[in-house]
């Protein structure tokens, strides 16, 4: 007797099974709470409008850099950051690598603008509808048709794909186990929906790489469908979304390892902490990274407060322009008259006593930290709820 899918002997790692042991997986659950409280604290972080959108431009660069450089993309994130925002074109010798981003970015805008309206509805259509946009006028393979399932084997290095004939019916079976692990849970804590969405976003990643349906394009467009799972639960931020694609960016030969290890070795496990780990590793770099936004922010409302009791003088709108045009960190005195054309603009015609005496200014103000040859704006004084931060200035910390 013949079976009737010819994975069950050629992938029997195929299972649609993943068994939650919190014994024999409490490191597991230990990342997936850290994940889930810092999610809630991101969630809960108030931004304004242009820092919201400005982070929300760099993270989306981030991630559709990411996740086509793991297929050899060499685009750099100051060239995608000026291709989305910029209006740059590369030269038509590079013009492919521009458009694979391109490609992954209205992929992830979409996202974005589905789970405004109800998030996105998770179909076999919809994955390969994922498959087509990634591929959108690119040059493939004569046996690649963007968004069809492939009727020949997949080979990526090592890697055989599931048989052609069985993948119709294994992504049914994919689809269906994504609805098991992340529909009907709204009366859980959201605690649990937050771990139930993490899974069901990385074995859905890991089951689609393991499928390999289509010709060319299997990691982005996995790399998509856990981007969107994660974004349905409604528990993790737009902005964090798509980390775990700068994570397996960054750890990239430790990705295919990962990977490679759940299948030869049925290591599942050791992929879904490895994911656990790398998104709680960035999500740190976000809260801090937002942390200093939130200081900046507070910084120039407190500088405009300590000016307002101040006599209104040319001088002292000078001096606050200066205060504000300063960067985190020492800025040599000699740079001072050139930070900004709004500055060089208010020095010019002036001599560099007339610099010296706003520097001093400043520093009798006790907003400004100086010394022989550096200025540095005294954002310390924001940060009293930072520990190891509070009420010392940056030079008492070196």
């Amino acid at each position: 007797m013949t079976q009737e899918h010819d994975y069950l002997t050629s992938h029997p790692w195929l299972t649609f099974d993943y068994r939650l042991d919190f014994e024999l997986k409490a490191q597991l659950w230990a990342r997936l709470g850290e994940a889930f409280s810092k999610c809630q604290h991101l969630t809960g972080t108030p931004l304004t409008p242009g820092v919201a959108q400005e982070l929300g431009a760099v993270y989306l660069a981030k991630g559709a850099l990411a996740t086509t450089a793991i297929e050899g993309n060499t685009l750099s994130e100051t060239d995608v950051t000026d291709i989305l925002y910029g209006g740059r074109m590369l030269p038509p010798s590079q013009r492919y690598l521009q458009q694979e981003v391109e490609n992954v970015v209205a992929a992830l805008r979409a996202i974005d603008r589905n789970s405004r309206h109800g998030g996105t509805a998770i179909t076999v259509d919809w994955i390969r509808e994922q498959n087509r946009q990634v591929l959108a006028e690119l040059e493939t393979d004569d046996h690649v048709v963007p968004g069809d399932f492939t009727v020949s084997n997949v080979v990526v290095g090592n890697y055989r794909g599931a048989p052609p004939r069985d993948v119709p019916y294994l992504m049914d079976r994919l689809v269906a186990w994504i609805a098991q692990l992340t529909e009907g849970h709204n009366d859980q804590p959201p605690n649990v929906r937050f771990f139930g969405a993490f899974l069901a976003a990385t074995l859905s990643h890991l089951y689609l790489a393991w499928i390999h349906p289509f010709g060319d394009g299997n990691g982005r467009t996995a790399r998509l469908l856990e981007c969107a799972i994660l974004t349905n639960s409604g528990l993790v931020p737009w902005l964090s979304a798509n980390l775990l694609s700068d994570h397996y960016n960054r750890t990239r030969s430790e990705y295919y390892r990962r990977l490679s290890n759940a299948s030869r070795h049925g290591d599942v496990t050791g992929f879904i902490c490895y994911a656990a780990q790398g998104f709680v590793d960035l999500l740190r770099e976000q809260i801090e990274l937002v942390q200093r936004q939130q200081l900046r922010v507070s910084w120039v409302n407190f500088v405009y407060q300590r000016f307002q009791s101040l006599p209104n003088t040319e001088a002292t709108a000078r001096q606050r322009t200066l205060l504000l045009s300063l960067p985190d960190g020492p800025t040599p005195l000699s740079a001072v008259r050139r930070l900004t054309p709004e500055l060089a603009e208010q020095f010019a015609g002036r001599s560099d006593k007339t610099v010296t005496r706003d520097v001093n200014r400043l520093q009798s103000l006790g907003l400004a930290v100086v010394d022989r040859h550096t200025i540095e704006p005294a954002v310390y004084l924001m940060a009293a709820f930072i520990p190891g931060r509070a009420n010392s200035s940056p030079r008492d910390q070196s």
